[in-house]
């Protein structure tokens, strides 16, 4: 005979998140209230008739910014959890595949990035963006896999656009004050491509790169970013803490923000 368990949906809220990283790395957000919920456990109906009506309350707008913020978070964990090593920008070739199609375009992209996966072991999560005129791009990390070229285009450090030195003497004399090169990825045959290895501030570069969600207003292609590969992810434990004891310990390196009416503070250790 089997002993099947319940939980009373008390019993599956939790007001604090840990996430660790494989670097070590442990980024804790803690609620006010309990609302992180254990994944593995299905919702009863009248759990299911309580979130629909919470949802059905929630405004368009929030919902949106909720969205996003839940996309932001995924890309945030599968940069940091992956030892990517280029952030690289690919467009599409109006000759090659209809830049307008969104439809069209993701299957170009899906199939290409399967194909690398399989057969360079190819690492991604990329964020798609769409020009002014409507034409979709796409920003984001690999890894080292894909047998880059050097472009002969130089960009950072004291340069205000990207550009090529007149010279090999003026290209070391850039690269020594702390220009970046910046290769193509050869294999990328559907546009242009450029990819520019990771140096500085790995979280910043991140963050600018989930900023790219934060812009759109919709999903592009039905995605907010598209990921791949042996990827890994952060181990995330839920548990109860204190909000303010925690607070009073931690003050000095904690931040804080609201967020649908209900306070939170995350602390990074």
């Amino acid at each position: 005979m089997y002993n099947i368990h319940s939980k009373t949906l008390p019993d599956l809220l939790h007001n604090c998140r840990v996430k660790t990283y494989p670097n070590g790395i442990q980024e804790v957000l803690l609620a006010r209230e309990a609302i992180f919920r254990e994944a593995g456990w299905e919702l009863s109906d009248k759990w299911k008739t309580e979130a629909k009506a919470e949802g059905a309350a929630s405004s368009e707008a929030a919902n949106l910014a909720r969205a996003k913020r839940r996309a932001r978070a995924a890309v945030k964990d599968i940069a940091l959890s992956n030892e990517f090593t280029h952030f690289v920008t690919f467009t599409l070739d109006a000759s090659k595949v209809d830049r307008y199609d969104i439809n069209a375009v993701v299957k170009k992209l899906n199939t290409w990035l399967d194909n690398r996966v399989r057969r360079n072991g190819l690492k991604y999560v990329l964020v798609p963006e769409l020009h002014k005129d409507g034409a979709v791009h796409f920003h984001g990390f690999i890894n080292d896999c894909l047998g880059l070229v050097d472009s002969g285009t130089l960009t950072g450090g004291e340069l205000k656009r990207p550009r090529k030195p007149r010279s090999n003497r003026e290209r070391v004399e850039l690269l020594s004050r702390g220009c970046h090169v910046v290769y193509n990825v050869p294999d990328w045959k559907l546009g242009f491509s450029t990819a520019i290895e990771l140096y500085g501030d790995y979280r910043a570069a991140v963050g600018y790169t989930c900023k790219y969600i934060s812009k759109e207003q919709q999903k592009i292609g039905g995605r907010w970013y598209y990921s791949g590969g042996a990827l890994r992810k952060p181990d995330v434990v839920l548990t109860d803490v204190d909000f303010d004891s925690f607070c009073d310990a931690n003050k000095d390196s904690l931040s804080t923000f609201s967020s649908g009416g209900l306070e939170f503070v995350t602390v990074t250790f």
